[in-house]
């Protein structure tokens, strides 16, 4: 599709642009916009006309936490040019920091790659929303922090002692903890169907995922909602998929990889469901890097790549009779509106499948039932290898065996994620750093975020994390120095 620029009034706050991707459509073009009515912080002005100020802190990475970061605000170009700060109404706007906070929104992989070794990736200009990453516009190596989706692995652990725990100018151990949790859903355009909400069962969301399901009149999609959702006519499922390392993607087929590979319950073991050479199984494992359907080894036409969450929600705003997966905060923010599939998660007492919606937080707080501080796992890595840090009690992991497959009667897919700070910060933006933990995890951040599709995770981890924060009341190294 043609790449478009929307301006979007904030209240009480200069209109920003924000720009979307560049794609395939088979209808007109849309854009990513910020929560028109989003809450407004009572703070000062935090936008500057130039960040020219040493003060300021450089991050990035993840798309999945960032809605929450920044409101997708995205500070493209470099440090010495015009960047748009976080817009009013989000976490980072209202932090209790000196200086500004540069969010560049890059995806998990790429900012774990430049928080573990220098990729001289850093200072160069953070690119537009919906476009390859290049950089992220910052000052000077290393950034400040980095946003995760995906805690480190051992391996990225030790190219970390590599290259920034040697030579002149050690950073010290990472601290690593997750910050916040939301689900990733199956966005569509509302006006194209003839059925809304449209409900999916978990057998036919994993053979959407999978190909087996490519039609939106599909018998199995008909059986879910007790109708035909495109009114009894044939319609082509275009499926979006990111293109980038994304932690959302592994969160996302981690759990078909767990949800989907299971002997499936009446009625789901026979038409219009499995049989007859249906299957709904996920074969494709799990990675940071889509593995299914319309990767090089799988080609599939109806299968498309994009650039980033913005460019996922992009794509299904401009294609009829698409959907892919997507964080709920940017479909939730979407304009025009996009819809949220409800999932099926278990069954009623007399046997009919509970669909829970992805916007209703009591389903989504209900995944988390597990997420709590006797899930924290001190110096695990994500690869299920402990790090062999020796800071162990600074890297806070939590498997996400404790969220993957949630309870019967939760929204079934949600991720956490991580934020990545330098343990040994040599004087820069250190008060400022340790402000900004604190504040995270304090009532007002929990406040910030409740109208835009997050969660802040349970009190016990939030406790767990400015222990660590300070040492465990001194009775061990600061993580945060």
């Amino acid at each position: 599709m043609k790449q478009s620029l929307v301006t979007a009034a904030l209240a009480a706050a200069p209109a920003l642009l924000f720009s979307a991707c560049n794609g395939t459509s088979a209808s007109g073009p849309s854009a990513v916009a910020p929560l028109p009515n989003a809450p407004v912080a009572s703070n000062h002005s935090r936008i500057r006309h130039n960040d020219n100020g040493p003060q300021d802190l450089h991050a990035g990475g993840a798309d999945f936490p960032a809605y929450a970061y920044n409101l997708a605000s995205q500070p493209v170009g470099t440090y010495n040019q015009t960047q748009a700060g976080p817009a009013p109404g989000s976490l980072f706007y209202s932090a209790p920091t000196k200086g500004t906070i540069y969010y560049c929104i890059t995806g998990s992989g790429f900012g774990r790659a430049e928080f573990i070794q220098n990729n001289g990736t850093a200072t160069v200009a953070c690119a537009q929303l919906g476009q390859t990453p290049t950089g992220f516009g910052g000052r000077q190596d290393p950034l400040d922090f980095v946003g995760t989706s995906v805690a480190l692995k051992s391996s990225e652990y030790n190219t970390y002692k590599t290259n920034r725990e040697s030579g002149s100018q050690t950073w010290g151990e990472p601290f690593e903890f997750p910050e916040i949790g939301g689900p990733i859903v199956f966005p569509y355009r509302s006006g194209d169907f003839s059925v809304s909400p449209v409900k999916l069962s978990a057998w036919t969301y994993c053979a959407i995922s999978n190909g087996t399901v490519s039609d939106w009149n599909d018998t199995a999609v008909t059986a879910d909602n007790g109708a035909s959702v495109t009114g009894g006519t044939s319609q082509k499922i275009t499926y979006y998929f990111r293109s980038d390392s994304s932690g959302t993607t592994f969160n996302f087929v981690n759990h078909l990889n767990t949800a989907c590979n299971v002997a499936w319950k009446k009625p789901y073991n026979k038409p219009p469901y499995q049989g007859g050479g249906r299957t709904a199984a996920w074969t494709y494992g799990v990675n940071n890097v889509w593995p299914g359907p319309g990767s090089s080894s799988h080609p599939n036409p109806n299968f498309i790549g994009e650039n980033g969450a913005p460019g996922i929600l992009n794509a299904v705003e401009s294609t009829a009779y698409s959907t892919g997966y997507l964080e709920g905060a940017y479909a939730k923010a979407a304009t025009p509106a996009v819809g949220q599939a409800l999932l099926q998660n278990g069954y009623a007492a007399g046997g009919a499948p509970v669909f829970t919606d992805p916007t209703n937080k009591k389903y989504v707080i209900s995944a988390f039932k597990n997420v709590t501080s006797s899930a924290i796992t001190y110096g695990g890595g994500s690869d299920e290898v402990p790090l062999g840090s020796s800071a162990p009690w600074c890297q806070l992991y939590i498997d996400p065996k404790n969220f993957v497959n949630p309870q019967h009667g939760s929204y079934p897919i949600v991720a956490i994620s991580y934020l990545l700070f330098y343990g040994q910060n040599h004087g820069i933006h250190t008060s400022d750093k340790q402000a900004l933990v604190k504040y995270l995890e304090g009532k007002k951040a929990n406040a910030i975020i409740q109208p835009l599709e997050y969660v802040s995770l349970a009190s016990t981890v939030r406790t767990a994390v400015l222990n660590a924060l300070n040492g465990n009341g001194g009775s061990q190294p600061a993580c945060l120095q």
